[in-house]
């Protein structure tokens, strides 16, 4: 009696390979990004923050420039 070994739902090409020439699936390729946004969560959040605070900076230069402008078009 033969006995076969069933890797995967297609066990007809277990007959042409033998069960050693399979990779294994590695199923945890699709959360890779969840691992990694989990992993770092605390440095990006950082990130985000500083970059809105550096923007809200950016921005009140920018509004600052534009009234010093208005006020001396007007002076």
């Amino acid at each position: 009696m033969k006995k076969s070994n069933r890797i995967s739902q297609h066990h007809y090409l277990q007959q042409a390979l033998p069960a050693g020439c399979w990779a294994q699936v590695n199923r945890n390729k699709n959360n890779s990004l969840k691992r990694l946004l989990k992993r770092y969560q605390k440095k990006i959040d950082t990130a985000f923050a500083a970059m809105a605070i550096g923007l809200m900076f950016l921005t009140g230069i920018w509004v600052f420039l534009i009234q010093l402008a208005e006020f001396g078009v007007h002076s």
